[in-house]
């Protein structure tokens, strides 16, 4: 979920192993790994995080999506099945 909008549902294992959302693919990536020699493979989200009592148009991730495209900033993407038991909100 970002800024209140559901972005991907899946089973856990799913999820982790093939986050679908650029959301999900960040979150996963902050999480601390004890190795100094791990590098992150996605890109830290630009800018700063919307408002969420007046968040942007479109997909309220795109103003900090690596992944964005123009249409992501004006139409919001609805849930699509990517995998049995796996749904994302992307139009990635």
């Amino acid at each position: 979920m970002y800024l209140g909008k559901i972005v991907e549902i899946g089973v856990l294992e799913e999820v982790f192993k093939n986050p679908g959302h650029p959301y999900t693919a960040t979150l996963l990536e902050a999480v601390p790994v004890p190795d100094p020699k791990y590098r992150r493979t996605q890109p830290i989200p630009k800018g700063e995080i919307p408002s969420p009592i007046n968040p942007p148009p479109g997909c309220r991730f795109h103003p900090r999506c690596h992944a964005a495209k123009s249409t992501c900033s004006v139409h919001e993407p609805d849930l699509v099945k990517i995998r049995e038991g796996h749904w994302v909100a992307c139009f990635s």
